[in-house]
């Protein structure tokens, strides 16, 4: 063995490695790195799920749909059921397009002739809101999948900085940005379609 500068045993051997360099350890490593590696690979998956997600619920709803209001007839809540059902009649804003509607979902009772903003995708499928509304929630989509992207940029930079080298500094910038500004993002448009619905 080998002795410090102290005059005290060091156990670090020549070539061993010391704790945590051996080949278990790199193995241990390497393993870990593999495994951070694919986690985020997943993200980054996930959030092009998201991304898609968004423009289904949002430009692609705006771009078929017709925005309109919904004329309460009726409403019933089943035992035991959260959600409100509502009949009644959909009318577009133009005047053009008339439906009318069963089960229509809402968060609370509502009168006979009230009426409900919505967008209508053909008779029998409505979202509630404005193509505002729809922009906003699609908007949402995207902001939840920046966040997820920004997860899968620390994961990655973890998993691929060599040896024992600290994070690159703009990885670290750039991940935590976009997890932070999406989580941000998802709230402030969780708030706008609070106040326009």
């Amino acid at each position: 063995m080998k002795t410090d500068a102290s005059g005290r045993q060091n156990l670090r051997k020549a070539g061993a490695g010391g704790l945590g360099v051996g080949p278990a350890a790199a193995k241990r490593s390497v393993g870990g790195r593999i495994g951070v590696g694919l986690l985020g690979i997943l993200f980054v998956l996930f959030s092009l799920v998201l991304v898609g997600s968004g423009y289904e619920e949002g430009p692609r709803k705006v771009a078929r749909g017709t925005a309109g209001t919904i004329t309460i007839e009726q409403c019933r809540k089943d035992v035991g059921d959260e959600d409100v059902e509502c009949s009644g009649t959909f009318r577009s804003d133009d005047g053009r397009v008339r439906y009318g509607t069963e089960d229509f979902e809402l968060d609370g009772h509502y009168d006979k002739g009230e009426k409900v903003q919505a967008v209508a995708d053909g008779p029998g499928w409505y979202d509630r809101g404005t193509f505002t509304t729809l922009y906003v929630e699609g908007v949402r989509f995207w902001c939840i999948a920046a966040a997820m992207f920004g997860i899968a940029v620390l994961l990655l930079s973890s998993a691929f900085r060599s040896g024992g080298r600290p994070r690159r500094r703009w990885a670290h910038i750039t991940g935590l940005s976009l997890l932070f500004g999406g989580l941000l993002g998802c709230g402030l448009c969780v708030l706008v379609n609070s106040v326009l619905i």
